[in-house]
């Protein structure tokens, strides 16, 4: 073999090792494929919801602070990072220790609602950094809660409602410089007052529980004396008026039907009749049979027996001037009657010395009757 028959052989071999165009297609195609597979965590990112992106440029101007990424797919490159921020709304418990107004001690435990401004997240990154909860949440919330309780003495935080003391804390919130977060609510889950505290202000408000019960009872009791009094006047004028109906004939009937209902109970009972020759109950005494028949009692004249007027009675219970509840006149009688006066005898004008006479306040005793008749032995 000739050495010009082996240099064709040679040329035949490398072309043999040449890629057709298709080939070379194929090629380029996995090349890049690969690339952007290798490239892909560091080049193409995903906002989820509920986030903002921030972007950082490592070659030049750094934080970008003028947009934020929305949701969705981004593209950066690869040498660049993307900080991404929750912008729902969010909760933070705290347990801040405080004084009152008066130096007391007392610990409340609060949640703070917030979440930060979206159009912000880039200044918010530059300044305070991704553990803004801890540089900025959590040290403006225990400010704020002390400020408050601070203008607030225990006994005010154990009365105060625990909305308006919410809405002073939101409103201490929202005053703060730091303009980076929106607050949007405080709910306070505890406060935590002293033991001798708290066991003095439930004394006092059993003591004051107490006092006003005392109150209605003494109402009570003025009004049940008031009923007892109104019942006692229609007693007196009832007796005044059946004074003379009460005549021993009567009085032996009501004795009989008392036998009777007493022999018609269903309870144990013994009954002693007897005692006289008119069989009478020994219970009304024996001597009632022995009484002389008497007339009949007359009958009532209701122009001499009329009832009192309940309304000129004077009060059982006096208002004593100054008092709430008192008047400078007298109450005027419901039913129209008018007051009578009497004139003063010689003694009470002699003794004034002016000749002028005093009225006394109608009496509400049953005028007297004339008698009607005798009994025996008057």
């Amino acid at each position: 073999m000739t050495l010009a028959d082996a240099r064709p052989a040679a040329a035949r071999k490398r072309r043999d090792f040449r890629l057709k165009r298709g080939d070379k297609i194929i090629a380029f195609t996995l090349f890049f494929g690969l690339l952007a597979l290798l490239l892909w965590p560091f080049t193409f990112f995903i906002i989820r919801p509920g986030e903002v992106g921030v972007l950082f440029r490592v070659l030049t101007t750094g934080t970008e602070t003028t947009f934020v990424y929305r949701e969705g797919l981004g593209i950066k490159w690869p040498w660049n990072t993307i900080y991404r921020y929750e912008v729902r709304t969010q909760a933070q418990e705290e347990r801040v220790h405080g004084l009152a107004h008066d130096g007391l001690s007392i610990n409340i435990d609060v949640t703070v609602l917030f979440r930060p401004q979206a159009e912000k997240a880039g200044v918010l990154h530059q300044q305070v950094g991704p553990d803004y909860v801890e540089r900025l949440v959590k040290p403006l919330t225990i400010e704020a809660v002390r400020a408050v309780i601070g203008k607030f003495g225990p006994h005010d935080l154990y009365r105060i409602e625990v909305s308006k003391l919410e809405r002073d804390i939101l409103l201490e919130l929202q005053d703060s410089p730091v303009d980076l977060i929106t607050y949007q609510g405080v709910v306070i889950r505890n406060i935590d007052l002293p033991d001798t505290l708290n066991t003095a202000i439930t004394n006092k408000l059993t003591q004051e529980q107490n006092a006003q019960a005392y109150e209605y009872i003494i109402d009570q009791e003025k009004k049940e004396a008031e009923r007892k009094r109104i019942e006692a006047v229609g007693i007196q004028t009832f007796y005044s008026i059946v004074a003379d109906a009460l005549s021993p004939q009567l009085l032996t009937w009501r004795g009989i039907e008392a036998t009777v209902q007493i022999a018609r109970s269903n309870n144990s009972k013994v009954v002693i009749v007897g005692g006289g020759k008119d069989q009478l109950p020994l219970i009304l005494g024996s001597d009632i049979a022995t009484q002389p028949n008497m007339p009949a009692p007359p009958a009532v004249d209701p122009e001499t027996h009329r009832l009192p007027s309940f309304d000129g009675l004077p009060p059982l219970f006096p208002i004593r001037p100054g008092s709430p509840g008192s008047t400078s006149e007298a109450p005027a009688p419901r039913d129209g009657s008018r007051e009578t006066s009497q004139t003063a005898g010689p003694s009470d004008s002699d003794a004034t010395g002016t000749g002028t006479t005093r009225p006394e306040p109608a009496s509400t005793r049953v005028p007297p009757r004339q008698p009607q008749g005798t009994r025996d032995g008057s």
